[in-house]
């Protein structure tokens, strides 16, 4: 208990420290000539991340309109992360080693108080997705601050919000669930009113697992299909 108290505390002081930070993706190996590439329809294209679940990396892709790339990427098995200006589109792997099960609702509610109390920089917070075992589950989770915000030299970010994403591994040790690990993928600084303040999340398998070697794997056509706000 006292080392995930800790971890917690010194995890929410790098975030406080590093909010407008721009450095928390890998770098690519320029020695490596894997990559991929893939289009995407139905909206604009604003930002593609690859994440490498093994390795605990997260790249950054070039986008071009409506295609991104990704160059110079360690051999892996990779999945996508498509940010559009209102949605998401994701194809995170959640099972364990292949594995997944129900866990009941206790558990679930044990995932969202310790979620909940990670990390009080960010006040609204929302477990997008959940897989995996009873010992073990995988998290894609969207943290959001919408109450002072500070620029890096002291002024007020007047009328802004901070929208993180985070993809956490969560373990079970006796009674007790712990953060095995937790990997900023996404954040940034936007208007707090206005297209985008609110976003909707997707999943497509076609994402997810994508096998990368010496070559620049292609990834199929995914489109955005639209759904009208209630």
């Amino acid at each position: 208990m006292r080392r995930r108290i800790l971890c917690v505390a010194a995890l929410a002081a790098l975030l406080v420290a590093s909010a407008h930070s721009d450095t928390f993706h890998d770098r690519p190996d320029p020695e490596a000539t894997g990559g991929i590439r893939g289009k995407t329809s139905g909206a604009k294209l604003q930002e593609a991340l690859a994440i490498e679940q093994l390795a605990k990396k997260c790249y950054q892709g070039h986008v071009n309109a409506d295609s991104y790339t990704f160059n110079n990427l360690p051999p892996g098995k990779y999945d996508l992360i498509l940010k559009f200006e209102e949605d998401v589109i994701e194809g995170m792997r959640l099972d364990i080693w292949g594995e997944t099960e129900e866990i009941s609702i206790k558990e679930r509610m044990a995932i969202k108080k310790l979620i909940d109390v990670t990390d009080d920089f960010y006040h609204d917070k929302h477990i997008i997705r959940a897989g995996g075992t009873a010992k073990k589950q995988k998290l894609i989770v969207e943290q959001i601050r919408t109450e002072t915000i500070f620029h890096p030299d002291g002024s007020v970010a007047a009328g802004q919000m901070l929208r993180r994403i985070d993809y956490i591994v969560l373990k079970k040790t006796r009674e007790i669930w712990q953060i095995e690990l937790c990997r900023n993928v996404y954040r940034k600084m936007r208007p707090e009113a206005g297209p985008g303040s609110v976003i909707r999340w997707h999943y497509n398998s076609t994402l997810g697992g994508i096998r990368v070697a010496d070559d620049t794997a292609a990834v199929e056509e995914v489109t955005l299909e639209k759904k009208r706000r209630k």
